[in-house]
């Protein structure tokens, strides 16, 4: 999950950046657990690689607390060329799922 708190710290205050920041992250990134899922079904490593990386670095500015380890574990296993583990993959698309609910519940409260 989102440390809202922090995130909202880090801009002084200013919740209309962080409400910029969710609605980016949603438009760019809505459907990130599918696109994650299919790299490991055609267990294509390099793109998940990628995309897990690029992931990581967005949630890491947004204060992301719980699968920000996960990911890390599953960009460094695709970095090297091995598979990683299908309940680590699980745990993160429910985790991304759970971020993109508490951004909506964030979002549709402003």
């Amino acid at each position: 999950m989102i440390n809202i708190d922090m995130l909202n710290e880090m801009f002084g205050g200013d919740e209309e950046i962080t409400q910029q920041l969710f609605e980016l992250y949603l438009a760019e990134n809505s459907e990130i657990g599918n696109v994650i899922l299919q790299h490991y079904e055609t267990n294509d490593l390099s793109t998940l690689f990628h995309t897990v990386h690029t992931l990581s670095g967005a949630l890491g500015n947004l204060c992301e607390m719980n699968i920000l380890p996960l990911i890390k574990e599953i960009e460094a296993s695709a970095k090297v060329g091995n598979t990683p583990e299908k309940d680590t993959i699980d745990a993160v698309i429910n985790g991304l799922d759970e971020i993109k609910q508490q951004m909506e519940v964030y979002l549709s409260a402003q």
